[in-house]
């Protein structure tokens, strides 16, 4: 390697370093080094909590237990049945006659000309009788009896959202481990960036929001056309920097059961990822920028230990600075979040799974398509 290139690569490596770093060190340092305040103590407001469900019997008899059995005063289930063809109506209605609270909506035909599952959603939103919306999946294991609690503490005169954690069930396989550290990925993300003020998504497993919200934004009428969005896509339009909170206490975290295996999640992950083309033109530059430079620091890394034994001790040292700068910080401040969150046993392996999560979502992204890979229906 040669005075000129060496000097052009060190140059680019450390403006990439510094892109990267600051966003751990400004942007992902925000949750990472953030104390929940303690809300003060207020009356209880009437919430409404709406699941939509297709072919899921087997799943709502796990779940609604969970959901139906929340220490919470005044509250409401609904479970809107999107024209399932299972034993789903059946199991609402047996649930229905023990618990009085739970309301069923069954869907005999469907909407062409709405994608995905934002029909249903809007109308169990719509037929809800409080202001207060909290989202989950049908599909989930592990429920809090005090996740309604943590989750609705937070309104008030100007909160009008809460983002939620929810994570996968814990499974012995390595794309079980991609799965929930995904999951853990795009909460850091989500949450430092509401912490900033500049609120980006949310994820609708473990969401909540305000009916009059939802109304006086026309609900999803803006991507009706789009299969993905209900969670992030409103987010994106409907948060501002005022309205939105983050909930993490151990009582509010959801657990899902898994569902899919490694090839249709991939097919998933490519469509939900074109929901971003949606997005604020702010926010997609920083999602860019961010994964950019990720993306090339592993890149510069390959290539410097490539002509590392050709280079002598002067020219290594500055590359080790920027390279042990890049890793301690991001091991310091991945490794606060991911223990927040419940999830320390990531810690040892966080650049393991950076890498390979990365590099797998630079192909998602890169081989993600309209048109002919959309799926007809959705999970």
């Amino acid at each position: 390697m040669s005075y000129q290139i060496y000097i052009i690569f060190t140059t680019l490596l450390g403006i990439t370093v510094l892109i990267n770093i600051g966003f751990y060190a400004i942007l992902f340092s925000k949750f990472a080094f953030h104390k929940a305040k303690k809300e003060k103590q207020s009356p209880q407001e009437p919430v409404s909590i709406i699941v939509v469900a297709k072919n899921e019997a087997h799943h709502l008899i796990n779940s609604l237990p969970l959901l139906l059995t929340q220490q919470y005063n005044d509250y409401e289930v609904i479970v809107v049945n999107d024209n399932s063809d299972d034993e789903t109506e059946e199991v609402l209605e047996d649930f229905k006659n023990r618990y009085p609270h739970l309301k069923p909506i069954n869907l005999k035909s469907s909407v062409t000309t709405i994608k995905g599952k934002k029909f249903p959603l809007s109308l169990g939103i719509r037929v809800a009788k409080n202001n207060i919306i909290v989202l989950t999946e049908p599909y989930c294991i592990q429920v809090s009896p005090y996740w309604l609690q943590n989750m609705a503490k937070h309104y008030n005169r100007k909160t009008e959202i809460v983002l939620g954690f929810a994570n996968y069930e814990k499974k012995k396989s390595f794309f079980n481990a991609i799965l929930r550290f995904d999951a853990l990925y795009k909460t850091i993300q989500n949450f430092s960036y509401a912490l900033m003020k500049i609120p980006i998504a949310g994820d609708g497993k473990n969401l909540s929001y305000s009916k009059e919200l939802f109304i006086n934004h026309g609900g999803f009428t803006a991507h009706n056309h789009i299969f993905f969005g209900d969670d992030d896509l409103f987010i994106n339009k409907a948060a501002t920097k005022e309205n939105c909170k983050i909930e993490y206490s151990k009582d509010a975290i959801i657990t899902v059961k898994s569902k899919f295996n490694f090839k249709f999640w991939l097919r998933q992950e490519k469509l939900k990822s074109l929901t971003r083309k949606f997005y604020s033109n702010k926010h997609k530059f920083l999602l860019r920028l961010f994964e950019s430079s990720s993306l090339l620091f592993y890149i510069f890394l390959t290539i410097a230990l490539i002509f590392l034994p050709s280079l002598s001790l002067t020219w290594i040292i500055p590359l080790l600075v920027f390279f042990i700068l890049k890793f301690a910080i991001q091991y310091l401040i991945v490794g606060l979040s991911v223990s927040k969150l419940g999830e320390k046993k990531f810690i040892p392996y966080i650049f393991v799974y950076d890498i390979v999560y990365l590099f797998l979502y630079s192909y998602i992204l890169l081989t993600a398509k309209w048109g002919k890979n959309n799926r007809k229906k959705w999970m």
